[in-house]
């Protein structure tokens, strides 16, 4: 958001609403222009196929109306258990890291509660050769799925983005997948805290029993953009403060 813009945003506001809630969201308007102005970067997100519906697009437009460059790549069903179906690792490993990135975002998890298919370097260290999938209530899966997060936070890192922030697979409506989910995000913060730039951010919170549209699409796990709306709000301030850190 331009300085003309901003000054254009700020009038707006005041004429159309003079409240005090109103006068504070023209303060919250102007304090995270006069923030992001003079650091600018790009901003890559990059996961699941959330990451090109409606939940990406909610975060991308709010980093750019507030200046930075967004780039999205997010694979349909793609996760960290099937590298046979699509490895994220190597698609990330591809994909160009401008110097300026300042954040890469992962939203990866939703698809992962099933059995992990091992990719060859690992059937020797961690089945023995035995078979190529571990199942979800094998005691290794664990360990496995939080060596892959550890991994994709590694190369992230390494490639010179300045940070790495996992967000949290969003609350399901299904109890049982929500159960596994739990599981999932734990991993990933487990990984998040020992990486070299890594972040985790949550998100749950949804109670399932909106007023007014649904937050959930007829599938149960993407979001229409209502719920996208309310997700993203609910984590938005933790995001930005890591932008802003970079």
């Amino acid at each position: 958001m331009s300085l003309k813009l901003d000054a254009r945003v700020r009038f707006h506001l005041a004429t159309v609403c003079a409240v005090p809630l109103c006068l504070s969201l023209v303060s919250v308007v102007a304090a995270e222009a006069d923030a992001v102005k003079s650091r600018k970067g790009s901003v890559l997100l990059f996961g699941s196929s959330s990451v090109n519906d409606t939940f990406g697009h909610v975060i991308s437009e709010d980093f750019e109306r507030l200046g930075f460059s967004v780039t999205r790549h997010g694979y349909a069903a793609a996760g960290l258990s099937r590298p046979d179906f699509r490895d994220l690792r190597e698609v990330l490993a591809k994909l160009p890291i401008e110097r300026d990135v300042s954040t890469i975002m992962f939203y990866v998890g939703a698809n992962d509660a099933q059995a992990l298919w091992l990719r060859p370097d690992e059937r020797s260290r961690f089945n023995g050769e035995q078979s190529v999938w571990i199942n979800w209530d094998d005691q290794r899966w664990a360990t496995i799925y939080e060596a892959r997060v550890a991994d994709l936070f590694h190369v992230a890192c390494t490639r010179g983005a300045k940070q790495v922030i996992m967000l949290a697979p969003v609350d399901v409506t299904n109890e049982r997948r929500q159960a596994r989910l739990e599981r999932i995000r734990q991993l990933q913060a487990n990984a998040a805290a020992l990486s070299e730039c890594g972040h985790f951010v949550p998100t749950g919170g949804d109670d399932f029993a909106p007023v007014g549209e649904p937050l959930r699409a007829g599938d149960g796990f993407h979001m229409t953009r209502s719920g996208a709306y309310r997700v993203w709000q609910r984590v938005r301030q933790r995001i930005l403060s890591l932008l802003l850190s970079s």
